[in-house]
């Protein structure tokens, strides 16, 4: 009943590893950059840092305008024994417009055009953010289909090699204890691929929420990776962050911005003023035109203008230490970025190059040693795990490699050749 169980295990397993995924040779490529250009069109974040901008631009003529004029009319002598305003005998139609002191208008305007450049810097930098997050999922994704694909090699590998323990087992010269090591293997290796398609799943829906899809909607499989990038330098890098980096250009920005607005404090010292023309009319006949003007005086200046210098100074003195701890950050996550890199690419090579063909050489060895009786079934099996492994870190790798690109591209703002 036992040795029933086992076999039907080991057909079931066979059989799920034998038909691999469904997309393992159906589905088409998926190109990145399609990807990427169809993100910055339907991702809702995108679109709303977008709509952010727009309303911040239709706000710099607003800056610009005076104020709405007043139109008034009063009404004078009303007679004692009435409350009826169109029984007064004197009227007065009148229009008044108030003016800023000259400069202070511009400055307002200009406030509103440093505001809504600041917002198109976080607008640019949400792009940024979804490419980097786009770029993680295709490679989560690129990282699962290479699992599975060295799951399905070795399998046949593991496959040839159990054959090999029940021809010796058959012929008495090993224990059945080979036969069913390499037996539990293979189903271990079908539990694999049951996780491995779990993960592919989130990976698309990940994917699909970036895209603004339907979570089910269904993705191609992706593309090969060159593994012979070089690893660029450090000191360039911080040059390209200062030019394109939307975070430290959105800082400089609001540095402006708040020199701007010392600027505008500054011109509180300086009085606005007031203009109203009026017409006016007596027992409902023409009494000629009233004319007034007037002017603001910064009287309390002590407790307002002076207050307000103060508030833009330290505005400033904020904004410019903000950059700079921007700046800083900006050059931790470079460093991060290439260190990251630097490593990724040590060890893809050194996979490609040394790991695996040593590891595969030895497998070799491992079972021409096996059938010949010098080596035993344990010793091949930990050599077929280790040519496993290794290619699963030289998968592991170059999609944190590229990962780890993503990340620098990110921090200097700009996509990298």
């Amino acid at each position: 009943m036992k040795t029933r169980i086992k076999i039907l295990t080991i057909v079931i397993a066979i059989l799920l590893l034998s038909m691999g995924p469904s997309w393992a040779s159906d589905d088409k490529t998926i190109s990145l950059k399609l990807l990427i250009d169809e993100t910055l069109s339907n991702n809702p974040e995108i679109r709303a840092a977008k709509a952010r901008w727009e309303a911040t631009k239709a706000a710099i003529p607003q800056a610009k305008s005076l104020e709405n004029p007043v139109l008034s009319v009063m009404f004078d002598k009303i007679p004692n024994s009435s409350v009826n305003p169109g029984e007064s005998m004197e009227r007065q139609y009148s229009i008044t417009q108030g003016f800023l002191y000259p400069g202070k208008l511009s400055l307002m305007g200009k406030m509103a055009e440093k505001e809504a450049q600041i917002i198109f810097e976080e607008y640019k930098g949400k792009e940024r953010d979804i490419i980097r997050d786009i770029k993680a999922a295709y490679y989560d994704l690129f990282m699962i289909y290479k699992s599975i694909e060295v799951n399905l090699d070795t399998k046949e590998i593991l496959h040839h090699l159990s054959k090999i323990a029940e021809a010796r087992y058959a012929t008495g010269l090993v224990s059945q204890w080979d036969v069913l090591k390499a037996q539990i293997e293979l189903s271990q290796l079908a539990n694999e691929i049951i996780i491995l398609k779990q993960e592919e799943e989130s990976a698309k829906a990940r994917i699909n929420r970036l895209l603004n899809r339907p979570i089910e909607s269904p993705l191609g499989k992706p593309a090969s990776i060159n593994d012979e990038k070089n690893v660029p330098p450090l000191e360039l890098m911080g040059e390209l962050a200062l030019q394109g980096r939307p975070e430290l250009k959105g800082m400089e920005r609001f540095i402006e911005k708040e020199e701007t607005g010392l600027n505008l404090a500054k011109k509180g010292y300086y009085p606005d003023f007031m203009v109203r023309l009026a017409r006016r009319e007596e027992d409902g006949s023409a009494a000629g035109w009233v004319a007034e003007f007037g002017v603001t005086i910064p009287l309390w200046f002590r407790t307002k203008q002076d207050y307000a210098v103060k508030e833009s100074v330290s505005r400033l003195e904020s904004a410019k230490n903000e950059y700079q701890g921007m700046r800083n950050m900006v050059s931790f996550e470079i460093k991060d970025a290439i260190v990251k890199i630097r490593s990724a690419k040590s060890l893809v090579d050194l996979h490609k190059s040394t790991h695996i063909p040593q590891a595969e050489q030895a497998l070799m060895g491992a079972r021409i040693g096996y059938e010949t009786g010098k080596v035993d079934f344990f010793a091949l099996m930990e050599s077929w795990k280790t040519v496993k492994s290794y290619k699963l870190e030289y998968y592991k790798s170059l999609a944190t490699f590229e990962q780890a690109w993503a990340d620098l591209e990110r921090a200097v703002g700009k996509e990298l050749p």
